[in-house]
Order: structure tokens, then C-alpha cells, then sequence
């Protein structure tokens, strides 16, 4: 019986991870800001709303999802105000570290990370820089098994989200088309598809640093999902 800890389980992945998890026999720990009353007693939430890791006792844990990340509206992917760049950097870099470490203590032999394409450490764009240096703090951790998810656009999220997420949706399909060879891992896929990808190969992890693109994603999703 494994035990897998979710970071970020009420977010649009996180709550899809948690979705297919019950599928698995095994205790789900979650720890978010607030409670999600769609969980049942199934998954155990720990409510932590500061974030401050460091007093919260954990059971053993063998796999760790991290999909905790900053809403951002779709400029901000390209340029982020001092403010908003504060913001992200506590999230997406700081928190996601000591989420991984409070982890790795408590047992955990795999990691898995929603990151995105096209992240890269010193790269002049806020984003793309933040993402790549968390991926690579991650590493420096030495899990058993390492897995980073880069999906492109994230489709599903327009139903919730602002009018710029639509537009994105939108386009992002049209471009879709014209995505071929090796810049099919640039497009979009569903939050769903990710989430269950993710579940699959956590709980069939490979040692060593493993990347999943769109096509390694698709694949994965395919494969865990059974025929009619």
C-alpha cells in the first residue's frame, strides 16, 4: 500500500490528481489552504493556512505531487510586475522547494512536478527562469525517482478562469494544427490528461530524471485508461 502526499490539491490539476488517485488502493494526504468538501473521507486534508511547513507531522510517504503554482493572467506569462514577481517567486520557487524537502523527510521516494514547456534556468523571461531553477533545486534533492510534467497551455480552465484564459484556449487550438515534429511538445493539452498521466507514472515510477512532454503524456494517459 503506498501513501502519496499532494501539495496544491485544490488547484486545477491537484484536484484532478486526487480524482484518480481514489482509483488506487493507498491513503491520499493532502495539504492546501483550505478544505475541499468534494474529497470525502477518503483523502486526509491538512489544512495549513500560512503555508508554514514546519510543524506539521507527517506519516511515512512514498510519493510526493507537487502542483502548486501562482494564478497568473496570460501577459504575465511574458512580463510580471515587482509585485506580481514577489508573488511568484514565494510560490512557485520558494514554496515548491520546501514542499519537496518537507517530503523527502517525511520518506518520499518519488517526486512529481507540474512545470511547463520550454522552462530554462537564466532565461531572460521571469517565468521560464523561475520554473527551471525550481526544477533544478528539485534534482539537487535526489528523490529515487524524479518526474517533471511540462504540458503547454492548459486547457479546460476557461470556465473558471478570466476572458484572457478563453482567448488562449482558443488560439492555442488553432495553433495546435501547425504543431508538428519536434515542436509537438508546445501544444495544448487537458488538465485532466495531465493529471492523469501524472498519477500513472508516479505510481509506476522510473529511477532517475524523467520529462514528459505532450506526446509522453498523451501516451501515458492513453495507456492508463482502460478500453471500452
Amino acid at each position: 500500500m503506498n501513501n502519496s502526499l499532494i501539495f496544491g490539491s485544490t488547484g486545477f490539476i491537484g484536484t484532478k490528481v486526487v480524482s484518480h488517485l481514489k482509483n488506487f488502493e493507498g491513503s491520499t494526504i493532502s495539504i492546501s489552504r483550505k478544505k475541499n468538501l468534494d474529497f470525502g473521507s477518503l483523502v486526509n486534508q491538512i489544512i495549513v493556512e500560512d503555508f508554514n511547513l514546519k510543524n506539521i507531522d507527517l506519516p511515512k510517504i512514498d510519493h510526493v505531487f507537487i502542483c502548486l503554482g501562482t494564478k497568473l493572467r496570460a501577459w504575465e506569462l511574458i512580463f510580471m510586475s515587482k509585485e506580481k514577481k514577489d508573488i511568484f517567486i514565494k510560490t512557485d520557487l520558494d514554496l515548491i522547494i520546501n514542499a519537496a524537502k518537507k517530503a523527502k523527510a517525511s520518506g518520499a521516494k518519488t517526486i512529481s512536478l507540474v512545470s511547463a514547456v520550454g522552462v530554462k534556468e537564466g532565461s531572460l523571461n521571469t517565468y521560464m527562469d523561475i520554473k527551471g531553477k525550481v526544477e533544478n533545486e528539485i534534482i539537487k534533492l535526489e528523490f529515487e525517482s524524479t518526474n517533471f510534467f511540462r504540458p503547454g497551455h492548459l486547457q479546460g480552465k476557461a470556465s473558471s478562469e478570466k476572458w484572457d484564459t478563453a482567448v488562449a484556449d482558443f488560439f492555442s487550438k488553432i495553433m495546435d494544427v501547425f504543431l508538428v515534429g519536434p515542436f509537438t511538445k508546445f501544444k495544448s493539452i487537458e488538465g485532466d490528461s495531465v493529471a492523469k498521466a501524472m498519477v500513472n507514472e508516479t505510481l509506476n515510477s522510473k529511477p532517475g530524471i524523467n520529462i514528459f512532454y505532450f506526446k509522453e503524456m498523451i501516451q501515458s494517459f492513453i495507456r492508463a485508461t482502460p478500453s471500452e
